[in-house]
């Protein structure tokens, strides 16, 4: 955390910060994976062309948080922010005025911009964080970028899918992001991927295989990245089950509120509850509600009270997955420790994020709509499985 910071100029960044996040949060993110599957599915898009559109979203937010690392050391924070909300304005201005076969380019790019927008926003605000404070203000943060989850879903509510106006509303959201970067106060840009690499190339191929393990399997990527699995195929495939059960695209975008609720609701109380307890007891406490929230949708999947119960507990529960991941990654170390950990998740979390509907995609094509909760269930008892053989203290 840097030291030459008054408390007052840190508290001012870190709103400023949060205003950049809870803004842009809500086109890059509230509309980019709700919008497009919504859109989609209204112009009877085959779930696989649906599934493949949303993993492109996630997929291009990948190559952003790979590349955010040489940009914020070229071009510092603020401006590695305003890059990836252009980007994804521009996006979002160009997608209504292509055929949806062509529409997985600019989905890509709207992740693009939201991957830098996530490394160089949110490493500046956890390096600005006090360490014994950082579980609480991450969870505040997370409730305030959850608003986004709920507002996306209700633009479309208000404005429909069959004129444009919502993805201009999604561009403007990114672009009225910008101004509070400049109320934030400056640090230098940490990033220490460089001189890993240069290190790496001195391991044996031995070494850098079990490094690269060690990467993939770390405790908070994976309890972000399940988590991510999971609302990732539900935002892309909702609209495909609610769809053949008859319902309407103003019934899922109010169910994709309601996730959004649980995700903007639950966020505070799993940050509190992570620095009064350990990440893996409070992780083990969402994978359960989770379990639940699922069962309940087997059980009466037509009834769309059973589909609300669930939306609110999955998006309290995958949302707070992200926060205990982030949590995890933010417990020890020094500034640059902790860039690495918060890409480490961030990458996990975005690569399972991309491979939830795409992999959820497939298999409705080819099987029902009714398997997308199947998918979730397994994924969720993969989770309790790696929460349980976890020793404690990890």
């Amino acid at each position: 955390m840097p030291q030459n910071l008054s408390t007052a100029q840190r508290t001012t960044s870190i709103a400023a910060l949060n205003a950049v996040s809870t803004l842009s949060q809500i086109g890059q993110f509230g509309l980019g994976t709700t919008l497009l599957p919504i859109v989609l599915e209204a112009r009877h898009a085959t779930p696989e062309l649906i599934g493949l559109t949303s993993a492109a979203f996630w997929f291009g937010m990948l190559g952003g948080l790979l590349a955010a690392g040489q940009l914020t050391r070229s071009l510092g924070y603020r401006n590695t922010v305003i890059l990836g909300l252009v980007v994804s304005a521009i996006s979002f201005v160009l997608i209504p005025t292509l055929e949806i076969q062509w529409w997985l380019l600019p989905s890509a790019l709207v992740g693009f911009g939201l991957g830098l927008r996530w490394i160089a926003n949110e490493t500046w605000l956890y390096r600005l964080s006090p360490e014994h404070a950082r579980g609480r203000i991450i969870g505040i943060h997370e409730t305030l970028i959850a608003i986004a989850s709920v507002a996306g879903p209700m633009i479309i509510v208000a404005l429909g899918v069959s004129k444009p106006s919502a993805f201009w509303v999604a561009a403007a959201a990114c672009m009225t992001a910008i101004p509070p970067l400049f109320i934030a106060s400056t640090i230098t840009a940490v990033d220490e991927t460089v001189a890993d690499t240069k290190q790496s190339s001195k391991h044996s191929i031995k070494k850098t295989l079990r490094l690269n393990l060690m990467f993939w399997l770390g405790l908070g990527g994976l309890i972000a990245g399940l988590g991510g699995w999971i609302e990732g195929s539900l935002l892309a495939l909702l609209p495909v089950y609610v769809g053949d059960i008859g319902l309407s695209s103003k019934d899922t975008a109010w169910l994709l509120t309601v996730l959004g609720i649980g995700a903007m609701v639950c966020q505070y109380p799993i940050g509190w509850l992570s620095d009064h307890k350990e990440v893996i007891y409070t992780a083990k406490l969402c994978a359960t509600f989770g379990m639940i929230a699922v069962i309940v949708v087997l059980v009466g999947g037509h009834n769309l009270s059973a589909l609300a119960i669930m939306a609110f507990l999955v998006g309290g529960m995958s949302g707070g997955l992200l926060t205990l991941g982030m949590v995890w990654a933010t417990l020890q170390g020094t500034g640059s420790e902790i860039t690495d950990r918060v890409r480490q998740v961030s990458i996990i979390y975005t690569t399972l994020s991309a491979l939830g509907p795409m992999c959820a995609g497939f298999i409705v094509s080819h099987t029902s709509s009714a398997s997308l909760f199947w998918q979730q269930l397994v994924v969720i008892l993969v989770l309790i499985t790696v929460l349980l053989i976890q020793p404690r203290g990890n």
